[in-house]
C-alpha cells in the first residue's frame, strides 16, 4: 500500500483539516468530524448529509452555497455515529428546520434516524429523505433496499437550490424526494480499492475481469465477467447495456430530458471518463433521450477504485431550474455567486434577528450548552470499581469489568483479521468495532462502575459514539439493553447472564426494526446468527442447572455453530445484504467476530 498519509487513525482528520484550510468559508469541527459552513443562515433550511469517508469529494466537498450546510464524516466506509449526526443537527438548526439526506445503507439509516429522533425530542425541527438510486441491487429480498450512490449528489444539488431560494422544509423535502424518484445509477469496476486501515485491496480481481454492478464501498458487484476488447467497441457496448438498464428502470421515454452524471470511482483517468461520456451520450441520443446538462468527474468515489458509474436524472422545468441554479462548493461550482445586494440584504436580516427576542433554536442551543457542561463535568469524574474480582457461581462487578476489558483486548487484537473476514461487506468491520473499544479503554476510568448494569450502560455511550458504521448503533444498543436488564446487580449468575444476552439480542433486533421495519433473526446472515443461539443456549443451560463455567462454554459453542452456519446462508440483511447469493460460502463477519469473542471470554473466565 502506498498512500500520502500519516496514520490510518488520523487519515480522516488530516483530510478534513486540509479541506477546511483550502476553503476558509468552511470549518472542521474536529470533535465530531463535521465539515460545515462557518456561517449558518438562520433564514433557510439547513441541509446535512454525510456517511463514510473514502467517497471524496462527497460529502464535505459539497458544503457551500446552493448545496449542503454540513457534512458528517465517518471513518473510511463507515457511517458516522449518531452522536456525530446529532451534534451536526444542533450546530445547523435554524428556524426553518433541518433536512437530512441519507444514503440507504444500514449504518447510515440507523445512525441518522437515531440522531433525528434525539433532535426532535429536543424540539428541533428536522426531517429526512433516503436516496436509493442504485439499480444494481434489483431484488430487495436480499437487501435492505437499493443503495444510495452518485445520484445523491444531484439530490444535494436540487434540494440545496430549493433551500437557498428560501423554500420551507416541507417543500425542500418534496424537491429532494422528486429527485430521488427520478434518478437512477449503475456502476462497474476494474479493480477493488484499498482501505487505509486494511492495507490491501478489499477483493481480488483478474487483469482481464470487471465487476458489473459494483457499489461505492469496494464491495463486489452483481456479477463478474471478462473484458472483451476484441471488437473494438468495448466502451460503446458497455454503455449500451447500462443505458438500456437505466432507461428501463426509470421508464424513460423518447423525447424526455435528463441530466447525465458520469462519475469516476477515484482511480479512473478523466480521459476514460470522457470516452465513457461519449459512448453514453451516443446511446441516449439513439433512444431519443435529450441531455439537459452533462457532468463528468469524480463526485462519489470509492477511494482509489478504477471504474465509474452512470447516473441519469429525468428532469422537467422545475428540476432543470434547480440543477442550473448557482452553486459554489469545493467540488461543484457554476453560475453567478450570490449578488452583493442579496448578500447585503441577508446581513441586514441577520442584524434584525439579533435585535429581536431569543429564537426557539437559541433556547435549544442554551439548553444543549448547559447539558454539555454537565456531561463534561461527569466525563471528568473518575469511577473506581469496588472490591476485587471474584468468580464462583457468580461474577461480581469487579470481575465483570475485567471480562469486558478482556473483550476489548480481543476485539483490538483481531482488528485486521475481522476486516479480512468481511469479504462480502465493506472490509471495515474490524476497524469499526476496534475504534470504539479502543476509545472505551481510553475512557475506562470515566465509566460508571457502581453495578454491572450501570457499567454496561455507561460503556454503551462510548460504543455508540465511536464504533463506526452500523456497529455503533448495533453494539451500542446491545450493551444498553443488556445493561438496563442488570441495573442494581453487583453480581450475576448464569441465569442473569442468559437474560443479559437475551436483552442484548433484543437491543440489536429493535435497532434494526426502528430503521428498516424488520429486525434481524437467525438465518438473515448477521451477528444475530451467533448472538441469539448463544442467548438461547445460556438460557437452557441455566434452566438445566449447569455450573457457571460449563454454561458459558455451552453458550460459546452455540455461537460458534451459529457463525459457521452463516456460510450456507444467503444474506437478507446486514453487511452482505447487497450481494445476496454471492455471500454463500462466506461466514458473516459479525457472527464470526462474536464467535471469536465469546469463545475467548469463556476461556478467560476459567482463569479468574
Amino acid at each position: 500500500m502506498k498512500k500520502i498519509m500519516n496514520t490510518p487513525e488520523t487519515f480522516v482528520y488530516d483530510m478534513c483539516h486540509g479541506l477546511a484550510a483550502a476553503h476558509p468559508e468552511l470549518e472542521f469541527v474536529e470533535k465530531f468530524k463535521i465539515v460545515k459552513k462557518k456561517e449558518i443562515d438562520d433564514n433557510k433550511v439547513s441541509l446535512i448529509s454525510g456517511g463514510g469517508s473514502g467517497h471524496e469529494p462527497a460529502h464535505a466537498g459539497f458544503v457551500g452555497k446552493g448545496m449542503l450546510d454540513a457534512a458528517v464524516c465517518g471513518d473510511v466506509f463507515a457511517s458516522p455515529s449518531q452522536v456525530q449526526v446529532y451534534n451536526s443537527i444542533k450546530k445547523c438548526a435554524t428556524d426553518k428546520g433541518v433536512l437530512l439526506i441519507i444514503k440507504n445503507y444500514s449504518g447510515d439509516c440507523m445512525n441518522f434516524n437515531n440522531a433525528m429522533s434525539d433532535a426532535q425530542e429536543d424540539g428541533i425541527k428536522v426531517d429526512a429523505v433516503y436516496v436509493n438510486d442504485d439499480i444494481a441491487v434489483k431484488d430487495s429480498l436480499y437487501t435492505v433496499g437499493r443503495r444510495g450512490v452518485a445520484g445523491t449528489v444531484l439530490v444535494h444539488k436540487c434540494a440545496g437550490a430549493a433551500a437557498q431560494q428560501g423554500k420551507e422544509l416541507e417543500e425542500v423535502k418534496r424537491v429532494a424526494n422528486k429527485v430521488i424518484d427520478n434518478v437512477r445509477s449503475f456502476g462497474f469496476a476494474f479493480t477493488s480499492c484499498t482501505v487505509p486501515a486494511a492495507g490491501h485491496p478489499t477483493f481480488e480481481i483478474g487483469d482481464d475481469e470487471m465487476e458489473f454492478g459494483v457499489g461505492i464501498h469496494g464491495e463486489p458487484g452483481r456479477y463478474r465477467e471478462k473484458i472483451d476488447y476484441s471488437k473494438g467497441t468495448f466502451s460503446d457496448d458497455l454503455s449500451r447495456r447500462i443505458v438500456t438498464d437505466l432507461e428501463e428502470d426509470l421508464a424513460l421515454k423518447n423525447g424526455e430530458e435528463v441530466v447525465l452524471l458520469i462519475n469516476g470511482f477515484g482511480g479512473t483517468p478523466m480521459q476514460e471518463l470522457y470516452i465513457l461520456n461519449n459512448s453514453v451520450t451516443k446511446a441516449l441520443g439513439a433512444d431519443g433521450v435529450k441531455i439537459h446538462r452533462t457532468i463528468v468527474g469524480n463526485f462519489m468515489t470509492s477511494i482509489d477504485m478504477a471504474g465509474a458509474s452512470i447516473t441519469v436524472l429525468r428532469v422537467d422545468e422545475e428540476l432543470k431550474s434547480l440543477i442550473d441554479y448557482p452553486v459554489s462548493t469545493p467540488a461543484l461550482t457554476w453560475g453567478a455567486a450570490m449578488s452583493e445586494q442579496a448578500e447585503a440584504a441577508l446581513e441586514a436580516v441577520k442584524a434584525i434577528g439579533k435585535a429581536l427576542n431569543i429564537t426557539p433554536q437559541e433556547a435549544v442551543a442554551k439548553k444543549a450548552k448547559k447539558a454539555a457542561a454537565a456531561e463534561e463535568e461527569d466525563a471528568n469524574a473518575v469511577y473506581e470499581v469496588e472490591g476485587s474480582p471474584v468468580v464462583t457461581e457468580t461474577i461480581n462487578t469487579a470481575a465483570f469489568v475485567k471480562i469486558v476489558d478482556k473483550m476489548a483486548d480481543v476485539i483490538i487484537e483481531n482488528e485486521v483479521p475481522f476486516c479480512e473476514a468481511d469479504k462480502m461487506g465493506d472490509g471495515d468491520f474490524g476497524m469499526s468495532i476496534a475504534k470504539g473499544f479502543k476509545q472505551l479503554k481510553a475512557d475506562w476510568a470515566t465509566r460508571k462502575k457502581g453495578d454491572i448494569g450501570q457499567f454496561l450502560v455507561s460503556c454503551s455511550d462510548i460504543i455508540k459514539e465511536y464504533c463506526g458504521g452500523a456497529s455503533g448503533p448495533i453494539w451500542g444498543s446491545a450493551f444498553k439493553y443488556a445493561g438496563k436488564s442488570m441495573l442494581g446487580k453487583k453480581e450475576v449468575n448464569l441465569t442473569d447472564i442468559a437474560l443479559l444476552f437475551t436483552e442484548a439480542n433484543r437491543g440489536v433486533y429493535e435497532t434494526g426494526k426502528k430503521s428498516f421495519g424488520k429486525g434481524a433473526d437467525i438465518g438473515d446472515k448477521t451477528l444475530v446468527d451467533a448472538l441469539k443461539p448463544c442467548a438461547i443456549a445460556l438460557t437452557e443451560a441455566a434452566k438445566a442447572g449447569k455450573k457457571l463455567r460449563e454454561g458459558l462454554d455451552i453458550g460459546a459453542q452455540a455461537a460458534h455453530e451459529g457463525a459457521e452456519a452463516t456460510k450456507t446462508h444467503v444474506a437478507t440483511l446486514g453487511r452482505a445484504g447487497t450481494v445476496g447469493e454471492r455471500s454463500i460460502g462466506y461466514p458473516d463477519a459479525g457472527a464470526h467476530g462474536l464467535d471469536v469473542i465469546f469463545n475467548e471470554l469463556a476461556a478467560y473466565v476459567k482463569t479468574l
